[in-house]
């Protein structure tokens, strides 16, 4: 299932601590459990699309592009000195001039998934 809210999850995932457990795994806290975390995997097709797996809810009942996921990709993002985006359509993520990606579900192939896109993170001044 694809997220109707996109932007809203963006937002909560700008929240979540993030910590790496190996090299395509994170940990991410959760807002709904003070003590509680959940476990992204993420695998990287050759053709620029993201298949990523969390162990929330969402994700257990076929959802994908939780705010878990998205946090542990933004955190990867700026690792490379990198800042993302999520958007619901390909027309979104085309006007923003910049390279993108397609995240869908692990076992998912499906051709409307969120579309990410990708710029350098702007210097300091």
């Amino acid at each position: 299932m694809k997220p109707k809210d996109v932007k809203r999850l963006q937002r909560l995932a700008r929240g979540l601590r993030v910590r790496p457990i190996a090299k395509d795994m994170l940990v991410v806290e959760s807002k709904s459990s003070a003590s509680g975390h959940h476990i992204v995997t993420i695998h990287y097709d050759e053709n620029g699309t993201l298949r990523c797996r969390c162990s929330c809810a969402w994700a257990a009942h076929g959802g994908y592009g939780c705010s878990h996921v998205m946090a542990a990709l933004a955190y990867l993002a700026e690792k490379r000195r990198r800042a993302i985006s999520f958007w619901p359509t390909r027309e979104d993520a085309e006007r923003q001039r910049n390279r993108m990606l397609r995240l869908v579900g692990s076992q998912s192939d499906d051709e409307n998934g969120l579309w990410i896109t990708t710029r350098p993170l702007r210097q300091p001044a």
